[in-house]
């Protein structure tokens, strides 16, 4: 028996989530405990949570690895860690464990792609700019047959992609009607834009989090306005913690987390906050009012919310 064998023996999935503390039905569909789902897509298929709308599968190592802001194989070496006179080395078990690759469409990036996106989201074509050409966090390219626009970094661990025409993605197969689609082989737990492609990150730069694709545009186009430099990321789920490899990039830097304007934003903000407290950060965590950053930068304009957020 592999050392993964003797932890799922060990930690069968509903023993995993009562150690989790995650509260799920045992049958029918459920909102995702690792992502905002607003429709409920996921339910319990043979010992894991499976997520119907992103086609991704939550083992009990899975789960703990998500909960806690780890990748599996470091969850599993926590795990192994745990097991009493395991035989079977760590070592072993993390070379059997497969390496996750981020798959991507061919990517390209335009002016005329960037306008439409600026108008799309009501965001100052500076902003997407700032985003596309200075950072390289966000290109254009087909997913599903459909024009998209998509965030990632040069970590290649996380990609995202929203139509360009504003709709969201139809169901297909097991993967349900979808706002985004979070590309096979990302991380949701990965803070993404700590590794800008196009740029290096200065020692001691403060960093600004927000939640989802679009306040991070949003948040693009405040920093252009900005009267103080800092380093833009976006957390892409509520649900999901820091993963545990990104959080050294945080250590002695200023952090402003602005969670969203509801009960979830609080809370996610909260955990973050409480994550870059413990990892060496400075952070604080604000939460927006009278709707997410991208809806205040429609509304009032990237300039007056940077005034107003004192960015």
């Amino acid at each position: 028996m592999t050392t993964v064998d003797q932890i799922k023996d060990r930690w069968p999935l509903s023993a995993m989530l009562a150690r989790l503390n995650i509260t799920v039905p045992t049958r029918g569909k459920f909102r995702s405990p690792f992502r905002a789902d607003n429709t409920p897509s996921c339910e319990i298929w043979k010992e894991a949570i499976k997520d119907r709308s992103t086609g991704e599968s939550y083992d009990s190592i899975r789960c703990f690895a998500e909960a806690k802001g780890m990748s599996n194989p470091e969850a599993i070496k926590h795990l192994a860690a745990e097991l009493p006179g395991a035989t079977t080395t760590v070592a072993r078990a993390l070379k059997r464990e497969p390496k996750r690759e981020l798959v991507l469409p061919p990517l390209h990036w335009n002016h005329r792609d960037a306008e439409k996106l600026a108008a799309l989201r009501g965001i100052g074509i500076e902003g997407i700019h700032l985003a596309g050409a200075v950072l390289g966090t966000l290109r254009f390219g087909k997913v599903g047959g459909f024009d998209c626009w998509l965030l990632m970094d040069k970590s290649q661990k996380l990609a995202e992609a929203r139509r360009m025409d504003g709709k969201p993605f139809p169901a297909a197969g097991t993967l349900s009607e979808r706002k985004s689609h979070t590309l096979k082989g990302s991380m949701k737990s990965w803070p993404l834009g700590v590794a800008p492609p196009k740029v290096t990150v200065p020692p001691g730069m403060p960093c600004v989090g927000v939640e989802g694709g679009p306040d991070y545009l949003a948040l693009c186009d405040i920093l252009f306005h900005s009267k103080v430099e800092f380093v833009p990321f976006a957390m892409m789920g509520s649900s999901s913690a820091i993963c545990a490899n990104a959080l050294p990039f945080f250590r002695g830097r200023k952090v402003i987390i602005l969670g969203h304007p509801d009960e979830a934003g609080a809370q996610s903000a909260k955990r973050w906050d409480e994550q870059l407290m413990q990892a060496g950060a400075k952070p604080t965590a604000r939460q927006l009012e009278g709707g997410d950053l991208n809806d205040l930068v429609k509304v009032h304009g990237a300039q007056a919310v940077a005034e107003g957020l004192k960015l």
